[in-house]
């Protein structure tokens, strides 16, 4: 399975009907105090694809209702990890990314924790996520892949302050259990 952000660009109508309408499906279906919407920074940093532009649609109509908290999320990994930049890097396949682009990588269970303890919050938009960012050809380079890099700068990095993990160098430790999982299958 491709990424999701891949999938859309190639099932633009699909994601249209799993992001922006059955969002709307959710809101006039259902009764609720507030609604957590989980969003992307591609919301804010991706509208000129097909997958930013239908994660923004999606947050507009949440931002209709009385009380929502909208969160928006970074790259993040974790044990499940099966596809996307990391995984390519580590099997030094070639990455369609431009390899100056800039993530801040976020552990998932970090931002899971950080969702449930803040559900109660009075902000109606947020962005969780690393302190900092790397750029993927430098991180390619510290975990010695082979990875070669092509296509746009994809940016995904978390702008406001406030609510932010330590640092996406954590990313690392990330990177070498993966590894060595993958070479012991």
């Amino acid at each position: 399975m491709p990424s999701k952000r891949f999938w859309a660009k190639q099932n633009p109508e699909l994601d249209y009907q799993e992001t922006v309408i059955k969002t709307k499906n959710i809101i006039s279906d259902f009764k609720f105090n507030k609604i957590i919407h989980i969003s992307s920074v591609s919301a804010r940093c991706q509208l000129n694809t097909v997958y930013g532009k239908n994660k923004k649609n999606s947050e507009e109509l949440i931002q209709k209702t009385k009380n929502h908290f909208i969160i928006r999320l970074a790259a993040m990994y974790g044990a499940d990890l099966t596809k996307g930049v990391l995984i390519d890097m580590i099997n030094n396949a070639k990455v369609y990314i431009n390899g100056k682009s800039k993530y801040s990588f976020t552990d998932v269970s970090w931002n899971a924790k950080w969702i449930v303890d803040n559900l109660n919050s009075k902000e109606k938009i947020a962005e969780i996520g690393a302190t900092d960012y790397i750029e993927l050809h430098h991180l390619a380079k510290l975990i010695n892949s082979s990875s070669e890099f092509e296509g746009e700068i994809d940016d995904q990095i978390i702008l406001n302050e406030s609510y932010k993990f330590n640092s996406s160098m954590k990313v690392l430790c990330f990177l070498e259990q993966k590894k060595n999982e993958i070479s012991k299958n």
